[in-house]
């Protein structure tokens, strides 16, 4: 019953060497070569690693910062104090789109839909113009909160990730779940 596979460090000590072909949404060059570096140990760091391998979080050079911060290698930091809330479990970076919204509505008070209109411009065609729509928004918030401007160029680099895709969290859980239960099976069977 793969609703009752129970979590077993084995299984996530296996696909840490990289032998995951075969294995859902783990399976590809790029995951093989990131899987071997991040070495999921938990479920958690597996629906990670399943979101961090997307053209958002690459082309936003999140993956290298996540790996280094996993690993202890690089402290973990986080642009503003607000981010710590909802970035903690990421090691400080955004990878989700989730924590990308919270980012906007932290630092820049956007409503829930304003965030919600900069979920819709993940990896879709419309993006540029409702980044464009939303900048002076940013800007004019962070500004009253205090953020310094490079702190805001740094943290509107990171919201302009939403042009490319990036996975919600819950579609990184399903994943990750699928990933984990073929893992598990190729495993013990």
């Amino acid at each position: 019953d793969y609703a009752q596979i129970p979590q077993d460090p084995a299984v996530y000590k296996t696909s840490q060497g990289a032998y995951t072909v075969g294995l859902f949404q783990i399976e590809s060059r790029a995951q093989m070569s990131a899987i071997g570096r991040t070495k999921p140990e938990n479920f958690q760091e597996l629906a990670d690693q399943v979101a961090l391998i997307r053209p958002g979080p690459v082309s936003g050079e999140m993956v290298h910062p996540y790996i280094e911060r996993k690993l202890g290698r690089q402290p973990v930091t986080y642009l503003h104090p607000s981010f710590e809330s909802f970035l903690c479990k990421t090691f400080g970076v955004a990878i989700y789109q989730e924590q990308v919204m919270r980012i906007g509505m932290s630092v820049a008070d956007l409503s829930g839909g304003e965030a919600e209109e900069l979920r819709k411009a993940m990896g879709g065609k419309r993006a540029d113009g409702i980044l464009a729509r939303l900048k002076s928004r940013l800007i004019e918030g962070m500004t009253k909160k205090g953020i310094l401007p490079d702190i805001q160029t740094k943290i509107l680099n990171i919201l302009a990730t939403v042009r490319e895709f990036m996975f919600p969290e819950s579609h990184a859980h399903s994943f990750a779940s699928l990933a984990y239960s073929s893992a598990h099976t190729r495993f013990h069977f």
